[in-house]
């Protein structure tokens, strides 16, 4: 897909989304190995861990809801993970704070770096649907000069695009106008704004960062605080905080729970001709507390149903 060529140009929507939209996700296939572990050793230092588990298809934005078709587009490995799920599948290895709840990781991107579209334009990110999605979300663990052309293609076709800005990337000014929504953490905010994650405590500075990239090009910039929630910024001038609820902080893994109670809302109100983005990052807040009731990045994401439970 390059990025002046094959680019099939149609007008925006203005109707509400259809009956069963269509997400198109281009994301990173890897294996998450996740370790529990009292702490998360700092330089020098080694930590036991006491529970291990094994996710086979990290990077694919969560929350499910049976009214909503999702195509998954990557690519993995000839390895002995590639089958399951073909150079080498990506790898990541993530360690989590058992009283904390936060979170780092080291990957390994493999053959995501090798991904591309199969066709120009955005249909074939729909999988054999022969549709253009309503939405496309990706992240910056694919090769740059891929995921621009993609939200390039995809926002010059009336897709709503969404990016994960993870991991921090330095991006264009012609990249931030073809973003929709923008989502990071303090840290990738940070490093993206030229600020301190620690300034982020105050949150009319977190705020202001957020509108920093609203002024680069994209309409909706969202920033999570762990414990504190997050706070977003608007084209139209708006700016808020959302709160965590009690006891949940919005770590590192909680990301794909994050987008994908994020995109569920999104195309829920779009149905009704509406967009609250507040409600829905309240929405993702109450995700993310059911995907840290249990451990792994796939199997703890929950049903759309089952976020609003008591």
């Amino acid at each position: 897909m390059s990025p002046r060529t094959g680019l099939r140009r149609s007008s925006r929507r203005t109707n509400p989304l259809a009956a069963s939209p269509i997400i198109a996700v281009v994301g990173s296939l890897t294996q998450d190995i996740i370790f529990e572990t009292e702490r998360i050793p700092q330089l020098a230092y080694r930590a036991s861990h006491e529970t291990v588990k094994n996710d086979k298809e990290s990077g694919k934005s969560g929350v499910r809801d049976s009214e909503i078709r999702v195509f998954m587009n990557g690519a993995v490995g000839d390895d002995e993970i590639g089958p399951a799920l073909r150079e080498k599948t990506g790898r990541a290895v993530v360690m989590v704070e058992q009283e904390e709840g936060q979170s780092s990781a080291l990957g390994f991107k493999g053959t995501n770096l090798l991904f591309q579209p199969l066709e120009d334009g955005v249909e074939c990110l729909a999988g054999d649907t022969k549709t253009k999605p309503d939405v496309l979300i990706t992240h910056c663990t694919l090769r740059m000069e891929t995921v621009e052309n993609m939200l390039e293609t995809a926002y010059a076709n009336g897709v709503e695009t969404i990016l994960s800005a993870s991991p921090a990337v330095y991006l264009t000014s012609a990249t931030y106008a073809h973003i929709v929504h923008i989502v990071f953490n303090e840290h990738e905010a940070a490093e993206m704004s030229g600020r301190s994650a620690t300034d982020f405590v105050d949150l009319e500075v977190a705020k202001e960062a957020a509108a920093v990239f609203v002024r680069y090009g994209v309409k909706y910039a969202i920033i999570t605080l762990g414990e504190a929630g997050a706070v977003y910024a608007t084209r139209d001038g708006k700016r808020g905080h959302v709160l965590a609820q009690k006891n949940v902080n919005l770590m590192n893994y909680c990301i794909d729970s994050f987008l994908g109670a994020y995109v569920v809302e999104f195309v829920r109100q779009k149905r009704k001709e509406e967009w609250n983005i507040e409600k829905a990052i309240d929405f993702t807040i109450k995700a993310a507390a059911r995907t840290i009731e249990q451990l792994g990045s796939q199997t703890a994401l929950p049903w759309a149903d089952e976020i609003e439970r008591d």
